[in-house]
């Protein structure tokens, strides 16, 4: 979760947030419960910025290229992560999946105030071979999915931003195990330090 625009050259971005994620698939369905994590972004360039959040389940780096700003941005992404999620249907009840995304953000902006985030995502997942019990464990997939916001500037250098995510999965490597509908929901306040 985080804002289209990136960090001006040399400023702070850090943001607290809270949400939750699931999916269901034909063989197996996994959540995590829900997340608290802290993120921070600094701006390295001019429409360049990278990141970094952790939560207690996790971490994930990041990346972000602003091409257009103005009433509309658009920026290009790059993320990396880890996360550990409970499974279910499966004899182990977790798993630690790695996970990079290719993410497009865009926001229109409406007034000062309010604007609507969206843009299309592109996921990997891996879950590393670490158990021979299930079929899962060695296994990749790909989805593509569509993110949605709703940044609340409520003052200057503070946003709310409740964003929902969702993908569906385009490649499986190992016989419908991930055929899932992915899900993410929640919300971040962030916070700009000049």
């Amino acid at each position: 979760m985080q804002l289209p625009a990136t960090v001006e050259k040399g400023e702070i971005q850090w943001a607290i947030n809270a949400s939750g994620a699931g999916g269901d698939g034909k063989n197996t369905s996994a959540s995590t419960d829900p997340n608290f994590e802290a993120a921070i972004r600094y701006g390295v360039a001019d429409n360049f910025d990278i990141g970094l959040k952790l939560n207690f389940l996790g971490a994930q780096i990041g990346a972000k290229y602003q091409l257009l700003r103005g009433n509309f941005d658009l920026s290009l992404g790059l993320e990396a992560g880890y996360q550990w999620v409970r499974t279910g249907g499966m004899d182990d009840p977790s798993s630690h999946v790695l996970s990079f995304q290719l993410p497009v953000y865009m926001e229109y902006h409406i007034n000062p105030f309010v604007g609507i985030s969206f843009g299309p995502k592109f996921l990997g997942i891996y879950v590393p071979k670490t158990d021979e019990r299930t079929e899962i464990w060695g296994s990749s997939a790909f989805y593509t999915g569509l993110m949605l916001g709703l940044p609340l500037r409520l003052a200057p250098g503070i946003t709310l931003l409740p964003e929902v995510n969702v993908y569906a999965s385009i490649v499986d490597e190992n016989k419908d195990v991930f055929k899932a509908v992915l899900w993410q929901a929640g919300a971040s306040v962030i916070f700009t330090v000049p």
